[in-house]
């Protein structure tokens, strides 16, 4: 996917892929002029009413039938000049922000501009669009300025970001996640909105190690307090994965492929509703799944605590443990180190190794909160967020319980991801 200054290749069924680049110069009919551009309008969608929020512009042309095409390629082209994609990029806002000037209920609007252009770019290029805002009276807040692709100098960024939020304008980053690592950018960038790389967003959805990529990436989005773009959703498992990104805007051919008008907000609210139900159901019966599991192991990790501290390994039921996904048990003390060895339960029984005798696990999530319930006198039992074992690379959690004053009985599990992705590539423990 490639995106520039006011121009982005989107999937789209008017689109046509087969040209290239320097069909632009081929052409003997196309000559570049501004007039032969157009500004199409491809809706996000807001996850939590179900209208359409605000719109990207992409530049669209006609090739010589006369055949609705992505302008993208042009923008990239190292054989047009750099006055020429300026004057064309220009014209295409100039078109976008007169529409959204018109239409005050329409939600905001981003533009894109590509990091690479920044050597070209003097700071009258930012005054030309603040300059274009002013005129028209438009509200600063509904233009958001989309920074595409990965190049251009960080420092350059930043100047240019701060002269946009100075003047009330809202930034995005394009295909996050995408390549090289961006988290320079959002540390220097301080982004209002991030839009996850469509690539991998659409591979994420179907589970596997994308998916784990994909929701850290958002999670640490979330916590830059950036809202979550999904761009590319095409399909209903693709949307509840959006949901679990935590996506507070999402876009694609399920909803509304790229057009020439904007649309009523409501258009997609009935569709919308529906998902979400879809969602909602479906959601529930996983956790319901998860919850069941949760209980049986419980069960059957108090039934391990008795028999500890009864000393009395016979009467552990290894297969009960074993079926229930359980990888080891051992035990710390409430310092976090631990003086047991790993009992695996493996399909021979339970077998002892001593590696991780001494390990101190004081610094896992779960264990201050163990402490910090003992502490306020509450015996209760304490389960991990899912993490991937190192050694199975199977996803599972650790339930927690104290068994004395200073002994902490720790059991690894491998359990089902209850995240949703396609029902055609579910991720499953294995166990």
């Amino acid at each position: 996917m490639q995106k520039s200054a006011g121009a982005a290749v989107m999937p789209n069924t008017a689109v046509n892929y087969s040209l290239s680049p320097s069909a632009y110069q081929a052409d003997p009919w196309h000559q570049l002029h501004p007039e032969h551009f157009f500004p199409w309008y491809q809706p996000f969608i807001h996850v939590a009413s179900g209208e359409i929020a605000g719109y990207e512009a992409l530049a669209r042309t006609k090739n010589r039938d006369g055949q609705m095409i992505s302008a993208g390629p042009l923008f990239s082209d190292p054989t047009v000049s750099f006055p020429n994609k300026l004057t064309i990029d220009r014209y295409l806002r100039q078109q976008a922000l007169t529409l959204f000037a018109q239409q005050s209920d329409a939600g905001f609007i981003t533009l894109n501009i590509s990091p690479e252009w920044l050597q070209h770019l003097s700071s009258q290029h930012t005054s030309m669009t603040v300059a274009m805002v002013e005129k028209l009276g438009i509200d600063p807040s509904r233009v958001i300025i989309e920074i595409t692709e990965q190049g251009g100098d960080i420092e350059a960024l930043k100047r240019l970001v701060k002269s946009y939020h100075q003047a009330g304008m809202k930034i995005a980053i394009d295909d996050f996640g995408a390549g090289a690592s961006q988290v320079d950018r959002i540390i220097e960038l301080q982004p209002d909105i991030i839009k996850l790389d469509m690539q991998l967003f659409k591979q994420a959805a179907k589970g596997g190690a994308h998916a784990d990529v994909a929701l850290s990436v958002t999670t640490l989005a979330q916590r830059a307090g950036s809202r979550i773009v999904c761009e590319g959703v095409e399909s209903e498992d693709e949307f509840h994965f959006g949901l679990e990104c935590g996506a507070h805007y999402m876009q694609g051919w399920l909803f509304q492929p790229a057009a020439p008008g904007l649309l009523a907000k409501q258009s997609c609210h009935e569709q919308m509703s529906t998902l979400r139900k879809t969602y909602l159901s479906r959601k529930t019966i996983r956790l319901s799944d998860t919850m069941m599991h949760n209980i049986e192991v419980k069960d059957a990790v108090y039934r391990l605590r008795s028999s500890v501290m009864a000393n009395r390994p016979t009467t552990i039921d290894a297969e009960r443990l074993r079926a229930l996904g359980v990888a080891r048990y051992y035990l710390c003390d409430s310092g976090g180190t631990q003086r047991s060895a790993n009992f695996e339960v493996t399909e021979s029984g339970i077998e002892t190794c001593n590696e991780c005798i001494g390990y101190n696990w004081s610094h896992r999530p779960y264990f201050p909160t163990l402490i910090a319930l003992q502490r306020i006198k509450q015996q209760r039992m304490v389960v991990s967020p899912i993490y991937r074992d190192t050694n199975s690379l199977k996803l599972c959690k650790t339930f927690g319980i104290f068994i004395t004053p200073n002994e902490i009985l720790l059991v690894d599990v491998h359990v089902d991801d209850h995240t949703l992705f396609a029902e055609n590539a579910r991720y499953k423990a294995g166990f």
